[in-house]
């Protein structure tokens, strides 16, 4: 019986529809037998993994999606073995009639904050210091390794520890002399201190120390005294503080000027009012008392709202700091406050 060209289309489009099926009942089959496997006897993971996975190291995977499984070399007939991790399924929400027609959301462009200035000062522990009390000495210099005069820049040199002081090969001290004294309140006397140079012990016999001289400030003298090492960070990130703080500049270090202007100085603000290294303040100028308009026998004082110029510190004490001058438009004096 020949068949009209209508009735071969059909039957091809029926055999076309019938190898779709069969195929997509095998893809189906395929992928639940994938997913979940019934062990017998004699298989391992090991097995498994190579058979499904075609990789046998695959084998912890396989061990991670069981959690049933408490020991990998131990499976038995009947379990179940996952293979694959299963299909997340899709949420269904119905999605609301406005939803659907707004507009898309508009993502804003994620803005990254810029990184804090940095400012290097690689001379920092040359800089001094203000101590309320003298500093407690670990030993005085006495000479140089030859016994030579302490009067140049040596290489090493040989300390006398104080009675009571432990000194190990490897502890870092520094040498210091006090400048002078400076008055911070009224009574209250503290010591403005220069630091001489770094040193680090490489031998000790009894009281006898022997050190290298790392770092040279000033010149190290004999009878110098010692005093344990502190060491501070030359990368300061600076910040401007923030915080109420009124101060003033107790002291100047003499020798370091930049433009006429004195660029170390020390004021009465240390770690207690929350100061630290980095912290950026303002300079102001105090103005000259004056009298009262309405009553000529008395004077008053202006706030010191004229601003001269700004500092950084460099390093902090209890109630003190070392700062350096960042610029400023007139002479820095002793007594000028300081504030945010």
């Amino acid at each position: 019986m020949k068949l009209t060209a209508s009735k071969r289309r059909i039957w091809r489009i029926s055999a076309i529809g019938f190898c779709l099926i069969i195929g997509l009942t095998l893809f189906l089959a395929l992928g639940t037998y994938l997913r979940a496997y019934q062990v017998t006897g004699g298989d391992t993971l090991w097995d498994l993994s190579g058979k499904f996975l075609k990789n046998p190291f695959l084998w912890p995977r396989v061990w991670a999606l069981n959690p049933t499984i408490q020991n990998p070399h131990w499976i038995y007939p009947g379990n179940k073995v996952r293979l694959k991790a299963p299909a997340p399924a899709e949420p269904t929400r119905r999605i609301p009639q406005e939803a659907a027609s707004a507009r898309p959301k508009v993502v804003e462009p994620v803005i990254r904050k810029a990184a804090p200035p940095i400012f290097i000062y690689r001379n920092i522990h040359a800089e001094g210091f203000i101590s309320p009390k003298k500093i407690k000495e670990v030993g005085r210099v006495l000479t140089n390794k030859d016994n030579t005069p302490m009067n140049a820049f040596p290489k090493d040199l040989c300390f006398y520890a104080r009675e009571g002081q432990t000194v190990l090969p490897g502890d870092h001290f520094s040498t210091f002399t006090y400048i002078k004294e400076v008055a911070v309140k009224k009574c209250q006397k503290s010591y403005q201190i220069q630091l001489g140079g770094e040193l680090e012990v490489y031998r000790v016999e009894g009281r006898f120390c022997f050190a290298k001289i790392l770092y040279n400030y000033t010149e190290i003298s004999k009878g110098d005294p010692i005093a344990r090492f502190r060491h501070w960070p030359e990368k300061l990130v600076i910040t401007p503080f923030k915080k109420p703080l009124r101060g003033r500049i107790l002291s100047m270090k003499e020798g370091c000027m930049m433009e006429g202007v004195s660029r170390i100085l020390y004021i009465d603000k240390g770690e207690a009012d929350g100061l630290h290294q980095g912290s950026k303040l303002s300079i102001y100028k105090d103005c000259p008392t004056v009298e009262n308009p309405y009553h000529p026998a008395e004077k008053v004082t202006p706030p010191p709202s004229h601003k001269i110029g700004s500092l950084l510190v460099l390093a902090t004490q209890a109630k003190t700091a070392t700062a350096v001058v960042l610029g400023s438009d007139r002479e820095v004096e002793i007594g000028d406050k300081v504030q945010p």
